[in-house]
Formats: C-alpha cells, sequence, structure tokens
C-alpha cells in the first residue's frame, strides 16, 4: 500500500544547454560593428522612419525592406531602473551578478530604442532616477567579441544632480 505524505522531495541541479543560431545577414553586420568599431548599429524604415535595434530586414510596421543603417548614440536617458536586492544571473554571461545590482532602461538620444542594461551606480535613491543621463561603457578594443556582452554597463555621465535636490 502506498502511504500519502506531504513531504516535498527536490533535486538541484544545474542545466546547460549549450546552442547557436544563425545570426542572419543583418544582425551579423552588427555584430560585427560592435565587435570591431565599437558602434551599435540599427535600421531605418525607409516608409515610417522608425529606427529598430537589433537591425531587421523588413520593418516591423509596414513591412518594407529596410536598407538605411544607422549608427546609434552612445548616450541617453534613464526612462525606468530597478534595484535588484537577489542574486541575479546575466543573460549576455550566464555569471551571477551579486546584489544589490541596477538594471537600468535607457532610451538612446534621439530615438524610441531602449536598452537594459546594469548601471554602475551604488544603490542610492538620492544618486539615481528616471531622466538620469547615461553613456554607454563597451569593453575595450581587442576583448570585444561581438556579442551582447561586449557591452558592460550603462554609466552615469559626471555633473548631474537629481531635480529637486539641493547642491
Amino acid at each position: 500500500m502506498i502511504k500519502k505524505t506531504d513531504e516535498n522531495i527536490s533535486l538541484p541541479m544545474v542545466v546547460d544547454v549549450p546552442y547557436e543560431f544563425a545570426a542572419g545577414r543583418y544582425l551579423t553586420h552588427a555584430l560585427t560593428e560592435l565587435r570591431d568599431e565599437g558602434k551599435l548599429l540599427a535600421v531605418k524604415c525607409p516608409q515610417c522612419q522608425r529606427i529598430q535595434l537589433p537591425p531587421r530586414i523588413v520593418c516591423a510596421e509596414c513591412h518594407v525592406v529596410n536598407e538605411e543603417w544607422v549608427e546609434m548614440p552612445m548616450e541617453g536617458a534613464l526612462k525606468a531602473f530597478t534595484i535588484n536586492y537577489l542574486p541575479m544571473t546575466d543573460p549576455t554571461t550566464g555569471k551571477v551578478k551579486e546584489p544589490p545590482c541596477i538594471l537600468g532602461d535607457m532610451r538612446f538620444d534621439g530615438t524610441n530604442i531602449g536598452l537594459d542594461f546594469p548601471v554602475n551606480i551604488e544603490p542610492d535613491m538620492n544618486k539615481l532616477w528616471v531622466g538620469m543621463r547615461c553613456r554607454v561603457v563597451m569593453k575595450p578594443d581587442g576583448q570585444r567579441t561581438g556579442d551582447l556582452s561586449d557591452i558592460m554597463y550603462l554609466e552615469p555621465l559626471p555633473g548631474q544632480t537629481k531635480p529637486g535636490t539641493k547642491t
């Protein structure tokens, strides 16, 4: 006879699922530029003027071919952020970031394109705010591999003061 229990059994394990995928012509071009020149490239729709990052051959809105490449500015403003107090796995490297760490959504200047990456600042609400100006910090030339981990973090621009605070 089987006896029902309330015991929960768990099996701790690490699952490693390596894989590769074909990046395609547009993404390969963009990742090569990221690796070799430290530039972020996007495409601009000839019809609606929408900028798309990552670059896509066809506009997601108009369904026309995108052929104009644009270099993204390396600065922008934080539109949102979160301070994480739990260990977080960096999806670009698989390494655990110890808390506290800040993840920010920076909108590139002149675009509606956002980039979510760690922000290199201490987790102090008096030093962090929506609208804070930041820049993309890349790995040094020669250390980049042509993937998103080539972007190390977002760094606040110097000389800023949180609005509404005394200097």
